[in-house]
């Protein structure tokens, strides 16, 4: 793969020959940029894969069984349209079979059901159902408020190139049951059509071990952590993937949340403003409960001594 990209940034640049001098050393600039970027992260999922394999010599789930995990999350990469990274996924999977918690599994925003698909994977063999919550419409209608966020690790200029719109990343329902059966376990799903205020409170399952929530408004995901939290079992984990943008932040740390609603102590979100590395930017998590560091560490990816 990484000599693929290699041999690309040379066609490109070769191309790049009929520009004027000025202009062709710009655009070979950032071709190489490109390039070297992709090889990077190339780079960092091939050790991220090796790290997640090596995680089943402590793990009941064995190095056999996480290779089948890599094998079909990899074709889920490459089959569907799919907002979250590859790694994104090897850090769901990692968290969720070394989650010691009662409940089931609950996903807030699919898109595509790339993720989902991952995820019932995961459900089938930790014995879970994965209950699912999209609009299949897209987004709601966006006010002043959250039409922009602002991220910890982005310009400006590319928060306002990214406004949310109602509408955005909508996917039918079919489109997305197809999807999951094809590369992952539909049997384990649980499909809830519906905005969020209007189905969180009465269809979530009574207890939650693991959720993930990637909803995009603050809002919305003020409205996840909300009915979600209450319902999420001791030593459960709480994942999003909107932990980079600074509103949804305030949003998941608000006082009144926390002493008048929650009645808790407001819990660490690992992550926060940065994500869980550059190969997972907008991934982070909190877990319910008086836990210890060792039980917070062993949800996390890299195990290794």
């Amino acid at each position: 793969m990484v000599r693929a990209l290699i041999r690309k940034a040379g066609k490109r640049a070769i191309d790049l020959g009929i520009v004027r001098p000025s202009r062709r050393f710009a655009r070979v600039g950032r071709a190489i940029r490109d390039v070297s970027g992709h090889v990077a992260a190339v780079s960092r999922l091939v050790d991220s894969e090796r790290t997640f394999l090596a995680n089943g010599r402590a793990s009941r789930y064995d190095k056999a069984t996480r290779a089948s995990i890599v094998e079909r999350f990899r074709r889920i990469d490459q089959g569907i349209d799919i907002k979250t990274t590859p790694t994104d996924g090897l850090f769901l999977a990692e968290a969720l079979l070394s989650v010691e918690s009662a409940g089931a599994i609950v996903e807030c925003g699919c898109y595509n059901g790339g993720s989902t698909a991952k995820l019932s994977i995961l459900a089938e063999l930790t014995g879970r159902h994965l209950f699912v919550f999209d609009s299949f419409e897209g987004l709601p209608d966006v006010d002043d408020y959250n039409r922009y966020d602002l991220h910890a690790r982005r310009s400006l200029r590319w928060v306002r190139a990214r406004s949310w719109t109602a509408g955005q990343y909508a996917a039918p329902l079919d489109v997305v049951k197809a999807n999951v059966e094809k590369y992952g376990v539909l049997s384990r799903c649980t499909f809830v059509k519906g905005w969020f205020s209007e189905t969180l409170h009465e269809r979530l399952p009574p207890q939650i071990a693991f959720a993930f929530t990637d909803v995009d408004l603050p809002s919305s995901a003020r409205e996840c952590l909300l009915h979600i939290w209450p319902r999420l079992s001791e030593r459960g984990a709480f994942f999003s993937h909107d932990i980079a943008y600074i509103k949804v932040l305030q949003e998941f740390n608000d006082e009144h949340l926390w002493k008048d609603v929650f009645r808790d102590h407001p819990p660490i979100f690992f992550g926060a403003g940065y994500g869980m590395g550059d190969s997972s930017p907008h991934l982070g998590f909190a877990v319910k409960g008086r836990v210890t560091a060792e039980y917070m560490k062993s949800l996390t990816f890299d195990k290794r001594s």
